[in-house]
This record gives structure tokens, sequence and C-alpha cells, in this order.
């Protein structure tokens, strides 16, 4: 590996560098609240598409197989991540040239938006295939908006926040993003609880549709009164142009020159968004599938191992902000490999060993969620950190995350559980490796150029 050229990135000290984070505690909650829940809404949106596909996949698939119809389901959440990639590079644009709140809004909307267009959706039974058509096209602005929504959410949290707690913010960012699971899944336990399979299949998944949609709007009226950055407003006038053609095709050029940060993103997110996925979001469906463990326990064991993931998440960030980024996901790469078979193993028709399974991956997962936001803003530099960040981290989970529910459930329907299992152990010890030749960023300037000079985010050791 070649060394690293100079870079400008001392370490600042605590309430330096033009991040300006709000000056009280009340200006930081109403901040973090405004950014957060409606990052949770997003996620939960997201994830009750694949809680629920259980139940509504009969009414938009034309199947007696009800395994089928749920890969169908399946199929169209991988299409919403497809999408994820175009929102990041269209919104990332957006928010280097007009702003991260600016886009923030405009993301919210969609999701709001989308939300209750899937609650009122009719069946395959009222309007026969367009009804499919209709889930695809509505997923496919979902996947736009997500992907718009983590390019401006992340870079906002990572610019307002000090570089001595970079991570701790940004952590916030993560676990509003698990509480958007948490409430999505809490939900379906609860519905579950008191509304019987057969409702559920034929109205009850609706309703946390309507729900998101109705609180998406309430965090849309939260978002309206953030401040933009100074990381942003501190740029020079013609970074901010938003003349037309001109700043479009600089705006390119800029993203192109720092492509070997996107591909160093890529390759951290690829693993941890599959990890990510199977567990924290679709586990609970995949043992109900596949290990007939009863629906409304299974909802329970998520929802419990998803709050210990939120405990664990500002703990392992402390740990990213005082000993750097790069061990924090060594760590998680190394964790992975020696447990993915063990983690495997547990699940079975017992609720409580799913619930210990989910909670132990999840542990291990926060020790490389907990950096990412902090850290990929690191990688960028001010006038392409959102476009960079959201067009890595998207197009990582489209590649990846996205298509591991589909993946995992593919492979156990055909008897071949354990190919998935090494898939998981492949890509966890390719992010040690793409954590251990790339540099440490921990308490540099965001207001500065790229701490990794494009093409050359490399850490020689």
């Amino acid at each position: 590996m070649t060394s690293s050229p100079p870079r400008n990135d001392t370490p600042q000290s605590p309430g330096t560098g033009g991040s300006a984070a709000p000056g009280t505690v009340r200006a930081k909650a109403r901040m973090i609240l405004a950014v957060n829940m409606g990052n949770a809404l997003e996620w939960f949106d997201w994830t009750i598409f694949a809680i629920f596909a259980i139940y509504f996949s009969n009414q938009f698939f034309h199947s007696a197989d009800p395994v089928s119809n749920l890969l169908s389901t399946m199929a169209v959440f991988a299409v919403g991540f497809v999408m994820r990639p175009i929102g990041g590079l269209l919104f990332g644009l957006v928010a280097d040239r007009r702003g991260r709140k600016f886009v923030m809004v405009l993301t919210m909307t969609l999701v709001a938006i989308s939300s209750v267009l899937i609650a009122v959706a009719p069946t395959y039974e009222q309007i026969g295939a367009l009804a499919s058509l209709w889930l695809l096209l509505v997923r496919c602005v979902q996947g736009v908006a997500h992907g718009g929504e983590q390019g401006g959410s992340y870079t906002y949290i990572a610019e307002v926040a000090r570089p001595d707690n970079r991570a701790l913010w940004g952590s916030t960012v993560i676990m509003s993003t698990v509480a958007g699971t948490v409430l999505a899944t809490l939900l379906g336990a609860v519905m579950r609880t008191w509304i019987d399979a057969s409702a559920m299949a034929d109205w009850g998944w609706r309703i946390p549709f309507l729900i998101g949609g109705v609180l998406g709007f309430f965090a849309l009226y939260l978002r309206r009164g953030l401040s933009e950055s100074a990381a942003f407003t501190e740029q020079t006038p013609e970074t901010t142009d938003p003349a037309p053609l001109a700043s479009a095709w600089t705006a390119i050029q800029d993203i192109w020159a720092q492509r070997g940060s996107i591909l160093r993103v890529v390759m951290l997110v690829g693993g941890t968004s599959v990890f990510s996925y199977t567990w924290s979001v679709s586990a609970p469906a995949y043992a109900i599938s596949f290990h007939d463990v009863n629906d409304k326990l299974a909802m329970w064991a998520g929802v419990v191992a998803n709050l210990v993931f939120i405990a664990a998440l500002p703990l392992a960030a402390l740990l990213a902000d005082r000993f750097g980024r790069r061990w924090n996901n060594i760590g998680w790469g190394l964790g992975v490999a020696i447990l993915a078979f063990p983690l495997s193993g547990m699940l079975d028709s017992s609720a409580a060993t799913l619930t210990l399974a989910i909670a132990l991956a999840l542990i291990v997962q926060a020790l490389a969620a907990s950096t990412q936001v902090a850290w990929f803003a690191e990688l960028f530099s001010t006038k392409s950190r959102a476009a960079g960040t959201g067009i890595a981290v998207s197009l990582a989970a489209a590649i990846f995350g996205g298509t591991a529910p589909y993946l995992n459930s593919w492979l156990t329907s055909r008897g071949t559980p354990d190919i998935f299992t090494w898939y998981v152990i492949v890509l966890a010890l390719a992010v040690a490796i793409a954590a251990y030749f790339t540099q440490e960023t921990k308490g540099i300037a965001l207001v500065e150029e790229p701490a990794i000079t494009p093409g050359n985010a490399t850490h020689v050791p």
C-alpha cells in the first residue's frame, strides 16, 4: 500500500470546528428529535413491510403456495433497495447544493405519502395484477426516499456534532433506525396478540402503514424547524451555487474524485447490512416460516433483542470516540466470523432461544453500526459528503442488505441454509480487512477537505 499524503485533520478541541452544534440542551434535544424521529419513521415503514409480509403477501400475488407469495413479496422488498442508490445520488447532489435540511424535509414528505398509499392499496382480487404493480411502484418511491434520507441525516448529525463525541451523536441516528424497527415489531406483536391471523391477513396489515403515514407528517413538521449545519453554510458560494447543468456536472466530478472513499464505504457497509437485515429485521419472520416459532412470540423476541441493541449502541460509540473507528469494525468482522454458525444453530422452535440469538447478534452488530455515521462523514469533503455517503451506503444496502432476506429464505427453502452462513462469514472478513486498511479519522474537522485523499483511503499498518 502507498502511504497517504499529508492532510489537514488535526483533532479539534471540544466545541470547535464550525460544527454549529446547538448551544442549549433543549436545542440539542429538539434537533436530535427532529432528525431522528424522521429517520425512525422511515425505518418503521421499511420494517413493517418485511414483518407484515407474511400477512399481506397473498393480497397482492396470485398463488396457492404461501411460501411462493412470501418470496414474491420479499423480492418487492429487495426492489426498494435497488432504488436506494438512485435516491442516494439524486438527493445527495441536492443536499450538497441546496442543504441537508431541504433534502430531509423532501424525503420525509415522500415517505409519509408512500406509506399512506400502501395502507389504501387495492388487492389482487380487486384489480388483478395492477395490485402487484401498485405495491412495486410505491416501494420504488420508498427506496428513492430512503436513499436520500441516509445521506442527508447521516451528514447533518455528523456535521453538527462536536469532534470528540461525533460517534456518540452519530449513534443516535442508528438508535433511531433500530427504534423504528422495534416500534414496527412491537406493533406487530401487539396487533397479533389482539387480532387473529385471518383478520391480520384481511385488513390488520393496513394499520401499521396508516400509522406510519400520520406520524410521518408530524416528523415533517418537526424537520421544518431545523437550522442548516455550519459545515454546509460555510462553503464557498461556488460550491453551493444551484445553477443547473454546470453545477450538476461539477458535483458529479467531485463525487467521482472520491470514488476510493465510496468503494471503502461500500465494503464496510456490505457485510454489516447483510447481518443487520438478517437478524434485526427479518429474523422473526424467518423463524415463523422455517422453524415453526409462534408468530406472536417471534415478534416479541425481535422487540426484546432490538432493545438490547439500542442499549449497546452508545456504549460501542464511546469506544469508537475513545479508541477510533477502525478497531470497532475489525472487532465486528472477527466476531461475526466466529459466531455466525453458532448463532444460526441456535434457531429452533423456542422463542427464548430466538431472543437470545438475535440479542447476541445485535450486540456484535453495535460495534460497527455505532461508527458508521461519524466515520463515513469523515471520509468525504463537505461539497460531496451527502452524495458520497448516500450513494455508498445505499449501493451497499441494495447489493447486499436488500437481497439478504430473499437469499436466506430461498436457500433455506432448498435445504441449504449453511451456504448463506458462509456468505455472511466471507463478507464479515471483508469488512475487517477493509477497516484495517482504512485510515483512522477520529477527531478531524469536517469543515476541511476530505480526511481521505480521493482514491487513496488507505491505512498503512
